[in-house]
């Protein structure tokens, strides 16, 4: 959430496509979270893409973060108020951090979603 003029966001290439595997809204704003074969999951603002395919894959929950104690820190300090993606990023906070937070177990665990289910 630290974005600044210069923040860069490769690994993105322009022209390629990258699936969305959940979408975050804060204030007037919309992210998207992506991930390259390199790198692990994260966030990115969605007015860096042209979407291709509009639809919401099946089995995507969404959290209100105001309504949940272990989420409502979100929004308190960063102003996020809805997550919506696979089940596990929006419904155990700590899954949530450590994919943020580049946390190899959590983000293993994203990696066995992302075969599954996502």
């Amino acid at each position: 959430m630290g974005e600044v003029d210069r923040t860069s966001y490769s690994p993105l290439n322009v022209g390629d496509c990258y699936v969305v595997y959940a979408m975050m809204f804060i204030s007037d704003r919309v992210d998207y979270l992506v991930r390259t074969p390199e790198q692990p999951p994260f966030w990115v603002p969605s007015s860096l893409f042209r979407l291709v395919d509009a639809r919401i894959p099946a089995g995507w929950e969404f959290s209100i973060t105001q309504m949940r104690p272990d989420y409502k820190c979100l929004f308190d300090a960063f102003k996020i108020s809805c997550l919506v993606g696979y089940p596990l990023l929006v419904n155990e906070y700590l899954h949530y951090v450590g994919v943020v937070e580049g946390d190899p177990v959590e983000v293993l665990r994203f990696m066995e979603e992302e075969q599954h289910h996502i």
